[in-house]
């Protein structure tokens, strides 16, 4: 840069300091900047090499830009480097809609909802009877005379609903038909489910198998991005809330809507597939550890052999899991992700995600499950729900 210019500039700026050299400032285009000799901010030189006569905008600019002087010589906000845009964008954290005043709130069966029930040691990831009494198996046919299929899980959320994942609802095999639900199980190959507690047996009633009156997936689902993984399942008849079988869980409401679950231990149940590659006749339990949702979506949005294509995560998305043999499995596809939280003043078990997708194989260590996270649709939920 000639002498010219330098005058030039000097001439343009006030000769009053207003910061001292290397200070923080605002640039007038309002960027985060430093202030600094002339000669060292290539940006503003830059436009000290446009054509004569500078545009009145230009000189505007420059004045505004002078922060003081160093001796002689014009100090200037300098605009910062822009950061690089090669790393991975954050998730934008939004927040769930507020059902606070929705009218079919009243549905929910807030009073009776998501009990807890006294710890029992059980051996390995056996739930206990009446442990978890909201789950429910999704019945399948092959057509004919086929034996059912209980290929996905679901809540029970009042009489008449089921929640469970869009997929276990929507884009099926050709050869699949969803036929039904099974409510109050605990071992599918027995007919009476028992276990002995304090040295007497305990019996429970006979699982209730039910048919489907409709079936309603969110509308924007879609395999292909795999949001939106939600459906619910409206039964015929009612489901009976006087067994000790079947009972419904909790919705998020109120603060339990913006819980931040990181770090927490959550629970998944199901009778997927375990450790061992086959099916559980009994329903299993895990915890799985909830991650950040920017680290999860770090490691989705790179292509593996482990979990198929590259992935965006989303605020309305829960990961948790990523440790070895810990995990959501084949077949505990639409089950819950489950917390204790707090309803009407009572610690309950609240159902916080939708089992979704996850690597190719369950439990691998640093890649967790994918879940929908429950506190974004309770309004969606509500909407889709009559007496």
């Amino acid at each position: 840069m000639g002498i010219s210019d330098i005058l030039l500039l000097t001439a343009l700026i006030s000769t009053s300091a207003l910061a001292q050299e290397s200070d923080s400032c605002r640039t007038p285009d309002n960027k985060q900047g430093q202030c600094i000799d002339l000669k060292s901010c290539p940006v503003l030189l830059s436009l000290l090499t446009m054509t004569r006569p500078l545009p009145s905008e230009v000189i505007d600019f420059l004045r505004n830009s002078q922060c003081g002087f160093k001796g002689s010589s014009p100090l200037v906000c300098c605009p910062l480097p822009t950061p690089s845009t090669t790393e991975a964008p954050k998730p934008i954290v939004e927040e769930p809609p507020d059902v606070s005043s929705h009218p079919n709130l009243r549905l929910l069966p807030l009073n009776i909802c998501g009990p807890v029930s006294a710890n029992k040691i059980i051996n390995g990831n056996r739930t206990a009877l009446f442990q978890y009494p909201w789950m429910a198996l999704i019945r399948y046919n092959k057509g004919g005379n086929s034996a059912p299929m209980f290929l996905c899980g679901g809540t029970v959320i009042n009489e008449k609903y089921v929640l469970t994942a869009a997929h276990c609802i929507v884009e099926l095999p050709s050869t699949l038909k969803l036929t039904g639900v099974r409510l109050g199980e605990y071992d599918i190959d027995s007919d009476i489910d028992c276990m002995n507690e304090d040295g007497e047996e305990v019996c429970a009633e006979t699982h209730v198998d039910v048919d489907i009156e409709e079936s309603i997936s969110h509308p924007k689902y879609s395999l292909s991005h795999l949001h939106n993984d939600i459906g619910l399942i409206r039964i015929k008849g009612t489901a009976n809330f006087r067994s000790d079988s079947i009972k419904p869980i909790c919705l998020p409401l109120g603060g339990d809507q913006k819980r931040n679950l990181d770090g927490h231990n959550l629970i998944v149940s199901g009778w997927g597939t375990t450790e061992k590659g086959i099916s559980s006749s009994v329903l299993l339990e895990v915890d799985v550890p909830v991650m950040p949702q920017e680290q999860c979506a770090n490691i989705y949005s790179r292509s593996s052999a482990s979990y198929r294509r590259p992935v965006r995560i989303t605020s309305s998305q829960i990961c948790a899991g990523g440790v070895n043999a810990r995990d959501s499995c084949g077949g505990d596809s639409g089950g819950p992700l489950i917390f204790k939280g707090e309803v009407n003043l009572r610690p309950r078990f609240v159902q916080y995600g939708i089992v979704s997708f996850g690597p190719r194989s369950c439990g691998i260590k640093g890649i967790p499950g994918v879940y929908t996270k429950v506190a974004f649709y309770v309004d969606w939920i509500l909407s889709n729900m009559r007496p």
